[in-house]
């Protein structure tokens, strides 16, 4: 009698795991006594102690700690100056240092500034000169050069290194230039002067596009500086080792800058540049000034008076008091250190005996910069043989600093709007355009070269709901569709064609060349699949994918990747390596020792690449044993567990289930339909690659190796159990595992006359099988709890646990030991013992799903059709 199939409701449920890794936050502190419970501890002691901190406390604490710091820094700091921040340095000073010179610095000093000026240009000139010889490229001609010849950065660079010549004083004096801005004012009088003067400060301007490109230069080092901190707090906190930090520096290091936000930086950059200069030329034109220049009318009105005078010494000498008064509140309230009027010249000499008029301070004007002294004469008139003229000298030093404070704040306004708007403008690209095309980018990337890897794209930054938004989630869709769509045989398709850096090409060439790949193959197919499809119609649809949701879930959890879904067939892959990931594990092929009992092969054999023996022939390729390979125990058991896993899933699933009571599916109105399904397993290599054209391909596996695991599914009918499985992959498995498999028969296959051993699991699948559930105070899903189960295998595995053990159940030693005597009895040509024996298995195995051991019937039925008669 059969046990009754479970039913779609009422399902009882287990706990599947109560691993320590699953455990509560409270129980897993209770229970971990190691670095995690330290941390913990330090951290509630930390905040106790905290609390317990006064105020005056928290300051001496804090003072102690910035004393140690100060001297550690006194004793071990050290200061690395790099090339930028010495061009930094020599920007700021040509920007300010003439203004700084003028305000703070005696004259003596001028000869050192000078000489620093001249150092400065001469730094300027050399790189600008470096940088059109390294950063150009003239392989194209002079009237088609790329890079920084003749560019725009090129022009702005000349424009600030000539604007320099004034203020050389060996070179303008070489070249006959006045140097110094404010030397114009010595001889020049009125509006004309003061926007020359103006107009020579604008052209110091141009020097602010150093700053600008240094600015880039500093910002993104300091993004790299805290980046750098963040990562060594990751790696102090013990999240990530010193070797992944290392590895993602580099790979960071590596990508570059999007060719589009380098595009459009320099035009943002260059547009700012053209508006502030342009500001600055066009701002003092229409700038008023006043036409009246109260020390020339003055000195002209004195030059008056000094003709009508004629010999009138007290006339003139009141007239003189006057002139110098008027000067002395020009140059101020009277609070100044030194006075306005420095010198007076009145000719023709006279009246000097009675009134003082003429005069020179000789001691203030010694303390007095020459470009700070000027001097306005009035035209000779001759009167009587006499010759009339006045010449005053003024002291311009107070203005020369107003002017000076006002260049200052006007370099730090222009510098405060050059950085705001640079940085407005690249911030809302970056946010907007480049961040989005880099992520883009570096999705592209990231699927070139691993596509096999499920990447978390949700991590990545997003731009809200822009256009840029969209594409960049069609791009995730996309290679998700390609990973999914391609699977692990078209990595190699999507690698080359997805790689648009190093040398990836601009065609679509989905046609690569094949490689041969060492692998483990399964294929699985659905029985009565035509019943089904009669039945079912429309929802056929339905009811396949839902046992593709099992196949592909419980393989892909244990090692495996789904290469070809056939409707009712799927081909299953665990991939080894390439042939060239696997060459030192080649060797020369040895002589087989393999004979069929009963037949006696007179042809020499090797082990060929896949390990079966076969007839000697030549080969090109040395045999790849893949029995040294390390871990291949494991990935093989766990090819077996995820088919046996399969098997249990169909059995208890409940949309699965749900079909049993499907009338559709009954025969007779019985509600006796049950989905069963083959399984055949089988290792060796196979030729990897795209089959196809360019209208449609597809990405498989060819090879004789994977036709066998497929006739091994097929012969599963005739065998009466669901899965069998090759010597090839049998060899491989681990000793815990090959236990539990039984071997069944000895074959030969369509193609080759060497025989074949081919082994089975025993499943009995006609039973309740309990849903797993995850444990009760863990924080982890069903899902995430099946999975670290099978990442956490071994082989003790096979003996605990309970969905292996009860699928089975009837698999008794007893019933073993028996079937073991008479498969050698049959094997051995004693087909009469044999006979006696297997009918006994098979009625041991009555509660089977068919009723019987269905490899003993096999043998049976094959005695009998040669009438007992080996």
């Amino acid at each position: 009698s059969k046990i009754s199939p479970m039913s779609g409701t009422g399902v009882s449920t287990r706990t599947v795991s109560a691993d320590p890794g699953l455990l509560s936050h409270e129980e897993l502190l209770a229970r971990n006594t190691g670095r995690r419970r330290r941390t913990l501890e330090e951290l509630i002691a930390k905040e106790k102690l905290n609390r317990l901190f006064s105020t005056q406390e928290r300051a001496s604490a804090l003072l102690k700690k910035t004393k140690k710091k100060v001297r550690w820094f006194i004793d071990h700091a050290q200061i690395k100056i790099s090339y930028d921040d010495v061009m930094m340095a020599v920007t700021i000073f040509v920007l300010f240092g003439d203004d700084l010179r003028i305000l703070f610095c005696p004259p003596s000093a001028d000869s050192g500034f000078a000489f620093f000026v001249s150092l400065s240009f001469i730094l300027f000139a050399l790189e600008m000169l470096l940088q059109f010889w390294s950063k150009s490229d003239f392989s194209k001609g002079v009237f088609n050069v790329k890079g920084y010849a003749f560019s725009f950065f090129f022009w702005l660079d000349m424009l600030a290194v000539l604007s320099m010549v004034p203020d050389v004083p060996w070179l303008a004096s070489a070249l006959g230039i006045q140097g110094g801005v404010l030397d114009s004012l010595g001889t020049k009088a009125g509006k004309a002067g003061k926007i020359g003067a103006k107009s020579s400060r604008v052209i110091r301007m141009a020097r602010l596009v150093r700053l600008v490109k240094l600015y880039k230069v500093t910002s993104q080092r300091s993004r790299d500086k805290q980046k750098s901190n963040d990562l060594k707090k990751l790696v102090e906190s013990g999240h990530f080792s010193h070797d992944e930090i290392q590895e993602y520096l580099e790979k960071s290091s590596a990508q570059k800058q999007s060719k589009v936000g380098a595009e459009l930086s320099d035009i943002i950059t260059r547009r700012v540049i053209v508006v502030v200069l342009l500001m600055l030329c066009i701002v003092p034109l229409l700038t008023y000034s006043s036409p009246i220049d109260d020390e020339k009318d003055a000195t002209l009105f004195l030059h008056d008076i000094n003709i009508e005078a004629g010999l009138d010494c007290n006339f003139l000498g009141r007239s003189v008091d006057n002139f110098r008064s008027f000067m002395d509140q020009l140059g101020g309230d009277g609070s100044l250190e030194q006075p306005f009027l420095v010198a007076l010249d009145v000719s023709p000499p006279r009246c000097e005996e009675s009134v003082p008029i003429n005069f020179t301070n000789e001691d203030i004007i010694a303390g007095i910069r020459d470009e700070a002294l000027r001097t306005i004469s009035t035209n000779p008139v001759t009167v009587d043989g006499l010759d009339y003229s006045v010449a005053a000298t003024f002291n311009l030093t107070p203005y020369m600093e107003q002017q000076s404070t006002a260049g200052i704040y006007l370099m730090v306004f222009v510098i405060f709007m050059l950085i705001t708007l640079s940085s407005q403008f690249t911030g809302d690209a970056q946010r907007l355009v480049l961040a989005p095309i880099e992520n883009m980018m570096a999705i592209v990337n990231m699927v070139a070269e691993d596509p096999l890897e499920d990447f978390d794209f949700k991590s990545m930054p997003r731009t809200g709901d822009y256009e840029t938004h969209v594409v960049q989630l069609a791009i995730e869709k996309i290679t998700a569709l390609l990973r999914i769509g391609f699977g692990v045989a078209g990595a190699e398709i999507i690698s080359s064609n997805m790689a648009v850096e190093g040398g990836g090409s601009a065609c679509l060439n989905p046609m690569i060349p094949g490689k041969r790949v060492y692998a483990l193959f399964g294929f699985c197919d659905i029985l009565s699949f035509d019943l089904y499809t009669e039945k079912l119609e429309d929802e056929i649809m339905t009811f396949v994918n839902s046992v593709a949701r099992i196949v592909h879930g419980e393989v892909s959890r244990w090692g495996g990747t789904c290469n070809k879904n056939l409707g009712n067939a799927f081909l299953m892959v665990w991939r080894i390596g390439d042939e060239n990931t696997l060459a030192e594990y080649r060797g020369i092929g040895r002589r087989g020792s393999e004979r069929s009992t009963g037949r006696r092969n007179s042809e020499r054999s090797t082990v060929s690449e896949d390990g079966a023996a076969e007839p000697t022939r030549p080969t090109k390729r040395g045999a790849i044993d893949l029995r040294r390979i390390p871990g291949l125990d494991i990935l093989s058991d766990k090819a077996l567990v995820g088919f046996l896993k399969v098997i249990i899933e169909v059995n208890r699933d409940v949309q699965l289930l749900a079909y049993r009571d499907d009338e559709r599916l009954s025969t007779g109105g019985d509600n006796d339909f049950l989905l069963r399904m083959g399984f055949g397993l089988h290792a060796g290599w196979a030729i990897e690659g795209a089959v196809g054209s360019l209208q449609k391909v597809d990405a498989t596996y060819l090879s004789p190796h994977v036709n066998m695991a497929a006739r091994m599914e097929a012969a599963t009918r005739q065998f009466g159990v669901s899965i069998l499985i090759t010597r090839n992959f049998f060899k491989l498995l681990s000793g815990e595992a090959q236990k539990h498999c039984r071997k069944i028969d000895v074959v030969t296959v369509k193609g080759s006359n060497v025989p074949m051993p081919i082994y089975t699991y025993d499943t009995f699948q006609n039973q309740v099988f309990l849903q797993p559930r995850a444990p009760k105070y863990s924080d982890l899903s069903l899902q995430e709890v099946l999975t670290r189960q099978a990442e956490d295998y071994d082989a003790s595995t096979w003996m605990s646990d309970p969905d292996l053990i009860q699928l089975r159940c009837l698999a008794t030693p007893q019933f073993l030991k028996t079937f073991e005597k008479g498969l050698n009895n049959y094997l051995g040509g004693h087909w009469e013992e044999a006979r006696t024996i297997l009918e006994k298995v098979d009625q041991m195995m009555a509660l089977n799903d068919i009723g019987g051991d269905g490899p003993s019937r096999a043998i049976l039925k094959y005695m009998e059709a040669n009438n007992w008669v080996c």
